[in-house]
């Protein structure tokens, strides 16, 4: 029997082990750490949305970064699938960039996807849920191929036609904005073992989309080119051709020779981003044309404005197998999609990135449902890419856009709903954290702002683009001291007092070319930081940088740019802080002494800077490599002295002192490093977390000393803003490719939220 001394000293042990397994519940070890992939908001670049035909509730999307998605409800909610598809893509190698995918229609068990820019095809049969590489025969020079759609021969699943996009200098062509890519088609025979070239533009020439293949004679093909964003190889400017692209290819011998079907045949516009042939009847097809309006034809565009003249850009109709064209919707709007219902040829849908029309006459004239912009509402939407019609129900529609997302309207597109739950390859730039509310949830990337209030598992768009001017995308901070308070910026400031549901514009960069700032200096230029004073919230600062070095981290940054704007009521107004020390320099980070709103440290293209006097003066802090561009800098929220600073491909330096004495701190840091975010626990000094663009994110529980990665979870090491909530128990991740991430530090999610 165990001796009463020997009892309590096991009481005492069990007990201090209880103890010390409590501390760690507060600081969990690095191993225990998951993050968890919150599948939104939506954004990316998406492309594709097909349907199974064997399933009418299974649907696919593709993104440029986030690969393929299945929806097995009929499209509500979505899970990427993936498997045997490697990152190809991004500043880590992470992302999957899934161009267009095609259902065979003789096997809707077999899919086929195309990748953007690295030349690969994938094939999968066993409905999209595995992938194997089948691109044998693919010219390897094509190190920049991107494969833009599929087509399936209506006789048999071996027969498959791939069309793609060419670099110019790929074709012997200068890259220049006018002259930007061109096309080539490819074909197998043998179900995708081998590959071999039928066509190749040349000079001139166009990327290739969609082929099309009359079921009655499958020699007989028909090939879009161009689209919105790119454009021709070896344009002939003229005052008679002055917009430029190449048309339609039509082939009658199964691919040998082909000739183009241009102006001569009726096409007024010749970039053809989509084209649809009817199911009943081959000889009649739909074609979207449009392009975005470029420098040089912005003065063509105003004469035929001018002159009343109908705009080139909209839809054409050809019932004779496209010998001659008929423009049976004209505008001056860039149309890029057009789609004919499957189980009602009469209804017929065309998109621009402005509106949505629909025809219930095949396509012969037409009735604007949506203008002004479509979509949901908050939600800035792109160019609709790509859309498909549910094969039940004709006034059921999606699209998927080229600013992301994917969007549904159940009433022929007169409204919208976001269909995009678990689907993202959002490019997400920054996030922040309600400091009353650890659920709610704001996010800026590419496809917008945005708001969750469950911790992210669903996404309310608050961009509000129809109600004024684009609001920014590319920063967003929330106040410190109240709830629904936010600022956002991209370009432009927009200040929020309910929870972005509105905006008001309390900056416009033309104020910045008002005080005088030359206008070269302003190119590119967005907010990279907006920080609120921790003693005094009412202080704001931000930071305006080369977007490019900001968001991407680009190698060779731009130097020059109109430093920091100051508010001293919580962003409702704005001056510059006029320096000559920072006046011309790009800032891509910002942060406040906890203790002294007027101290502020400031990272630049040409290292770091500090203000004492609010922004009044600046000079330059003493530090190794001082030329090198400072990406973030934190102060500990307990230790005004004890400071971080992350140097592009350089680490991070640290000091104890207020920045009178540095150190360098690389213990489990990658080298050559991009960092991109420093946040400290505010409930823990010595537990900080970094995010890298090129590696991944970081933990240290000894104040910045040592650091050990903590990527589990993580599908895309890409990582760029980081906010935790103001109990220390949730960290918010943005990812350039994978929308916003969440790792719950004690284990559980945030209250309001889904618990995992």
């Amino acid at each position: 029997m165990m001796s009463r001394r020997r009892l309590v000293l096991a009481t005492l042990i069990v007990g201090s082990l209880f103890l010390f397994a409590l501390n760690l519940g507060s600081a969990p070890s690095a191993s225990s750490l998951m993050w968890i992939r919150l599948g939104g908001p939506p954004g990316g670049t998406g492309y594709d949305i097909r349907y199974n035909f064997d399933d009418f509730d299974t649907w696919y999307v593709t993104d440029a970064l986030a690969g393929v998605h299945i929806s097995t409800d009929n499209g509500l909610t979505w899970k990427a699938s993936n498997t045997g598809i490697p990152g190809q893509a991004g500043a880590t190698g992470d992302a999957i960039p899934v161009f267009c995918l095609t259902v065979d229609p003789h096997d809707p068990q077999i899919v086929w996807i195309g990748t953007d820019k690295t030349g690969h095809i994938y094939r999968s049969t066993d409905g999209g849920n595995s992938w194997e590489q089948r691109d044998n025969g693919i010219r390897i020079e094509y190190d920049t191929l991107t494969f833009r759609g599929f087509t399936v021969d209506p006789r048999t699943s071996d027969i498959v036609y791939a069309m793609g996009e060419l670099t110019s200098e790929a074709l012997g062509g200068p890259r220049t904005w006018k002259g930007g890519t061109g096309g080539v088609v490819f074909r197998t025979t043998d179900g995708g073992e081998n590959w071999e070239e039928i066509w190749n533009g040349g000079m001139p020439s166009s990327l290739t989309r969609y082929l099309w293949i009359d079921p009655r004679d499958p020699d007989v093909l028909y090939v879009s080119t161009g689209i919105f964003d790119r454009g021709a190889v070896g344009d002939n400017e003229s005052p008679d051709d002055p917009f430029g692209g190449l048309g339609i290819l039509k082939s009658t011998n199964g691919g040998e020779s082909w000739r183009v079907l241009g102006k001569e045949n009726g096409l007024r516009h010749l970039y053809i981003g989509s084209l649809f042939m009817h199911p009943e009847n081959p000889d009649v097809l739909l074609a979207a044309a449009g392009h975005v309006i470029e420098p040089d034809t912005l003065s063509y565009i105003e004469q035929m404005m001018a002159a009343d003249l109908p705009g080139p850009m909209g839809v054409y109709r050809t019932t004779d197998g496209g010998e001659t064209w008929t423009q049976t919707l004209a505008s001056y709007e860039v149309f890029s999609s057009v789609e004919i219902s499957p189980s009602d040829p009469s209804i017929v849908y065309a998109a621009s990135d402005e509106s949505v029309h629909r025809s219930e006459d095949g396509g012969r004239t037409w009735t604007l449902v949506t203008g002004g912009g479509w979509g949901p509402p908050g939600i800035s939407t792109g160019f609709p890419i790509d859309m498909q019609c549910d094969p039940r129900d004709p006034d059921r529609i999606f699209i998927n856009n080229y600013g992301g997302g994917n969007f549904l309207s159940e009433d022929g597109g007169r409204t919208w709903i976001n269909a995009s739950q678990g689907y993202s390859g959002e490019d997400s730039f920054d996030v922040a954290v309600d400091p009353n509310d650890p659920a709610r949830v704001y996010a800026a990337g590419f496809g917008g702002l945005w708001r969750s209030d469950d911790g992210g598992l669903t996404w309310n768009g608050i961009t509000n683009a129809r109600k004024g001017p684009r609001i920014g995308h590319d920063t967003i901070a929330a106040d410190p001291s109240r709830s629904d308070h936010v600022l956002a910026g991209r370009e432009n400031l927009a200040e929020s007092w309910d929870g972005g549901s509105s905006w008001t514009f309390t900056w416009e960069v033309e104020t910045y070319l008002q005080l005088g700032v030359p206008e070269e200096a302003m190119r590119g230029i967005s907010p990279s930081n907006i920080v609120f004073a921790p003693s005094d919230p009412k202080t704001v600062y931000v930071g305006y940088g080369d977007e490019n070095c900001a968001l991407a981290h680009e190698p060779s940054c731009a130097r020059s740019g109109p430093g920091v704007l100051i508010s001293k009521d919580g962003g409702a107004s704005w001056q510059r802080a006029v320096d000559e020390e920072l006046e011309n320099l790009s800032v891509f980070a910002l942060a406040v002494d906890p203790t002294d709103a007027d101290v502020v440290y400031a990272g630049t293209g040409m290292g770091l800077y500090v203000t004492t006097d609010g922004g009044n003066d600046w000079e330059a802090v003493s530090i190794f490599p001082e030329q090198r561009p400072v990406h973030t800098v934190a102060v500990n929220p307990s230790d005004a002295k004890h400071l971080l600073v992350g140097f592009e491909q350089t680490g991070m330096y640290r000091s104890t002192d207020g920045g009178s004495s540095w150190r360098r701190v690389s213990a489990g840091l990658e080298p050559n490093s991009a960092l991109h975010d420093i946040v400290f626990d505010p409930t823990d000094p010595n537990v900080v977390y970094a995010s890298d663009h090129a590696s991944g994110v970081y933990r240290s529980t000894d104040g910045g000393q040592t650091w050990i990665k903590i990527n589990a979870g993580l599908r895309n090491r890409a990582t760029t803003g980081l906010a935790i909530s103001s109990d220390g128990r949730h960290l918010y991740l943005a990812i350039r490719g994978d929308g916003i991430y969440r790792l719950d530090l004690d284990g559980q999610a945030p209250a309001g939220a889904p618990q995992t």
